[in-house]
């Protein structure tokens, strides 16, 4: 059985375009555990059309997407729990996959896989089309939140989500709660890989650099930073990471695309403050 933990606010077409993908499901053993962080009852009515298809359980919580996820899986009860973001869809055989993983390899804790457009062109993060087992130098390539499914039995060891990061904390970093969760998985000696066959799909993030994308680019890079800081990786990793938006950066400045490189800044010091500042908010 699969526990989908789907965290939502302020959205209901693109939950109900989630909802219809799950109609399709050729594994049918699962549950969804809706968690609302909504301040009304929007989504009643929707629950209640889909409620008869599949179970949903429907749940409370204040905003904060990693303290959402940290509530519904408290409340999980499937052998495997995922996160399927309010706007990503599934397909037909994405839970099946899934299982077929799981079964065919007893020994990883985490099975991860790519998201695509409707196109079938990667979004949200860049993947391969290689398997891969998960490290800590290759993690950023092996998936993104709504393509994790895990066994809730490797949940006590790993923990939940860093409520300090992710969008919605109270912190300023924006980010890196899904790599972080990865990371201490590895940490707690479990097993993890990536796996291109099993796919979850996500519309492609805007690619437009206007002053709303330019500030969520710095809060996202504040999440990035931390994150390094938290798990203590290498000045030398450090410099790598910087060292690409840098580049970035300069090439926009040199060709004169003001929107871009005001994207291309924001990320870099978001990232330099969310390294510089992690320390003192954790002894705050």
């Amino acid at each position: 059985m699969f526990s989908l933990v789907v965290c939502t606010i302020d959205r209901f077409d693109q939950l109900e375009r989630l909802f219809v993908s799950l109609m399709d499901q050729h594994h049918r053993d699962f549950e969804v555990i809706l968690v609302d962080q909504n301040p009304d009852d929007r989504l009643l009515e929707l629950i209640g059309s889909f409620s008869p298809l599949f179970v949903i359980r429907h749940i409370r919580s204040a905003k904060g997407l990693s303290r959402a996820r940290n509530n519904g899986m408290a409340a999980a009860v499937g052998d495997y729990v995922c996160f399927p973001d309010d706007d990503c869809w599934y397909e037909p055989d994405t839970l099946e996959t899934a299982e077929r993983l799981f079964v065919d390899h007893p020994e990883l804790a985490i099975v991860t896989g790519r998201t695509l457009d409707a196109g079938g062109v990667t979004s949200v993060s860049p993947t391969g089309d290689t398997p891969l087992a998960v490290t800590r130098w290759n993690y950023l390539k092996c998936g993104n939140s709504n393509s994790i499914f895990v066994r809730r039995t490797a949940l006590p060891g790993i923990g939940g989500f860093d409520e300090n990061l992710g969008v919605g904390s109270d912190s300023p970093f924006q980010s890196g709660e899904e790599a972080d969760f990865l990371l201490r998985a590895l940490a707690a000696g479990n097993r993890l890989m990536f796996f291109p066959g099993l796919i979850v799909h996500h519309d492609q993030v805007t690619s437009e650099y206007g002053p709303r994308q330019i500030e969520r680019a710095r809060k996202y890079g504040r999440g990035f930073g931390a994150l390094m800081r938290k798990q203590r990786f290498p000045l030398t990793y450090v410099v790598y990471r910087l060292c690409r938006p840098i580049a970035s950066w300069l090439a926009a400045v040199m060709r004169r695309k003001g929107d871009t490189a005001r994207y291309k800044r924001a990320w870099l010091a978001g990232i330099l403050e969310g390294y510089a500042t992690w320390p003192r908010w954790r002894r705050g």
